[in-house]
């Protein structure tokens, strides 16, 4: 079974997917945070301060797409 590595580092630019009812809204952020795994989920995750809001969020990797790398 391969391995697979998510190569994701502080001051990544990305966009974080969140999924509305009618369709998935991408909103600019960058990555504050290295990652970690969640405790609950046990998945890993980063934190990413989000542009709009103002605010941080923890991201799973099926959330974010990576626009430019630090």
């Amino acid at each position: 079974m391969d391995k697979i590595v998510w190569l994701i580092h502080v001051g990544d630019l990305v966009q974080v997917k969140r999924y509305d009812r009618d369709h998935t809204i991408r909103l600019p952020g960058i990555v504050i945070s290295e990652k970690y795994e969640d405790q609950n989920t046990m998945f890993p995750c980063v934190r990413v301060h989000i542009f709009a809001e103002n605010d941080w969020q923890e991201c799973f990797p099926h959330e974010i797409e990576i626009i430019s790398s630090a």
